[in-house]
């Protein structure tokens, strides 16, 4: 990477991948990581009205018993029935996005990533530079899952949620296959940065 001008990546995959993995590995590179994942955190946490739709809508369930989010719950409700997941983006994202794209705006940085799994579904693929998608074989995925403390069903619906990998690396300016080691993983994204003007 050369001169002086800001490079945005958006990085994507699927549950099981090693996407989280790789936004780690670009962060110690040096990269912003703006993650997808902590601006949903943040669009409840700073947006009281964000968690009183998602309790009107779920039920007080998905909350904790300090009235936090549960978010292994919501998880649970909203990646095993299209219509909940559906229901949780309807309230989620607007903030979400609008957290992401005033952090994009502050980053000061040659390289940022815009670390999302749903990158291509929020439209947020529009704000980046180059996207960077990683996939794996499936089994290796519902491996990785499982190790994370997901139930087979849940990682199963967790992989179903989202567009395929073969539809995502359609999209994307660069594919990194990650079957192997993390190792092999980090090589490639060393590829990958490489390539970036």
């Amino acid at each position: 990477m050369a001169g002086g001008q800001m490079t945005v990546i958006g990085l994507t995959g699927g549950p099981g991948t090693g996407k989280s993995l790789a936004a780690r590995y670009l962060a110690d590179k040096g990269a912003i990581i703006l993650s997808g994942d902590q601006a949903g955190k943040r669009a409840v946490e700073e947006y009281p009205a964000v968690l009183r739709s998602l309790e009107k809508t779920f039920g007080n369930a998905i909350l904790n018993t300090d009235g936090t989010l549960n978010r292994r719950m919501m998880g649970r409700i909203a990646f095993s029935d299209p219509e909940a997941h559906q229901k949780l983006n309807e309230i989620v994202h607007p903030r979400l996005l609008k957290i992401l794209k005033s952090d994009l705006k502050k980053a000061k940085s040659k390289l940022i990533v815009i670390d999302a799994a749903l990158i291509f579904e929020w439209g947020v693929a529009d704000w980046c530079d180059y996207i960077l998608v990683v996939i794996a074989r499936r089994d290796i995925r519902l491996k990785r899952l499982k190790s994370q403390g997901l139930s087979r069903r849940e990682a199963e619906d967790r992989i179903g949620s989202q567009i395929p990998d073969r539809e995502k690396a359609a999209l994307a300016d660069y594919v990194i296959e990650n079957n192997g080691t993390k190792a092999s993983l980090k090589k490639n994204i060393d590829r990958f940065v490489k390539l970036l003007p």
